[in-house]
């Protein structure tokens, strides 16, 4: 599905990294895209939830890092790039692509994933 818009975007930016969240969700497939040692800080409230995982969550009775690992929260690519380029790549994406968000950032003091 994103095949095209990645295809574009590298033509127009450096890409640190790309992870396509599926199976594994955020918890296991946001943290491959990066160096070891390395980790990712997600911020939760930066993107729109749709009702449908809250319904999820409550009906079924899931922890809340079951629904980053299982639903991935609505999310379906993550793109790694450097902070000082990363509005001009969400301005592109938004132009008129995709709907995009900075839901994170790369951090050096942790390896692995940080929901917070």
């Amino acid at each position: 599905m994103y095949v095209k818009t990645i295809l574009d975007l590298k033509e127009k930016f450096e890409l640190k990294g790309i992870s396509h969240i599926t199976g594994g969700g955020f918890i296991e497939n946001i943290p491959r895209m990066l160096p070891q040692g390395l980790g990712v800080k997600i911020f939760k409230g930066t993107w729109p939830v749709l009702p449908i995982f809250t319904l999820l969550k409550d009906l079924g009775n899931l922890d809340e890092m079951d629904m980053y690992n299982t639903f991935n929260m609505g999310i379906g690519m993550t793109i790694a790039v450097d902070a000082e380029i990363a509005n001009s790549v969400l301005e592109y994406l938004n132009k008129d692509k995709e709907q995009a968000y900075i839901i994170g950032e790369i951090v050096s003091d942790k390896a692995g994933l940080e929901i917070c």
